[in-house]
């Protein structure tokens, strides 16, 4: 039997020299971040895979800190940065009320509450300094923006739809003399 993956954080760097990696997790809580855990190592560019048992893990600030079984020094780690984590979906609690997984975010159409057009598509879903934040490629420009993901700005996700609305999305960038963008949330 299959089990679906669910996308769960990314290695954004290493930690110390036994082979640890820093994990940006796509949740705040990020139950999968424990010892004896399964997790599926996805590097995008190249395909290659890997599937590890986790070792142990700490929090480190809004990172996660992992040792994984297949990592065993900072040389082999290196070579994951910029990779994806993935969890059995059968291995996590569902998402509660106004929750959603990362995968099911990603290409919906961001839909203008005031003029009801598309102005964008969802690129991906970050997580910062505890908040979520939806990277938005814009429809006019191709250009990305980094917009909290909350109520306020989001009042509507309809995933059978494959649309979320946004609004007040004039007043946002016209505040920003410097949009955030996915970069300056990784600093």
């Amino acid at each position: 039997m299959v089990q679906e993956k669910v996308r769960v954080g990314k290695i954004v760097g290493c930690h110390g020299v036994r082979g640890d990696v820093k994990v940006r997790p796509t949740s705040r809580e990020a139950e999968w971040a424990v010892a004896g855990a399964t997790l599926s190592l996805r590097d995008e560019k190249s395909g290659r895979e890997l599937s590890a048992t986790v070792q142990s893990a700490r929090h480190h600030g809004n990172l996660v800190i992992l040792h994984v079984q297949g990592l065993e020094n900072r040389t082999e780690a290196e070579t994951w940065i910029g990779s994806t984590l993935y969890a059995s979906l059968s291995d996590l609690s569902p998402p509660g009320e106004d929750e959603y997984w990362v995968d099911d975010l990603i290409g919906l159409s961001v839909l203008d509450a005031e003029t009801g057009r598309i102005r964008g598509t969802v690129k991906d879903v970050l997580s910062s300094t505890g908040t979520e934040f939806l990277e938005i490629t814009l429809e006019e420009s191709s250009e990305t923006v980094v917009i909290p993901f909350n109520r306020h700005f989001f009042p509507v996700v309809d995933l059978e739809n494959k649309t979320v609305t946004i609004d007040l999305l004039s007043d946002f960038l016209s505040i920003a003399s410097k949009p955030v963008t996915a970069d300056r949330l990784e600093q």
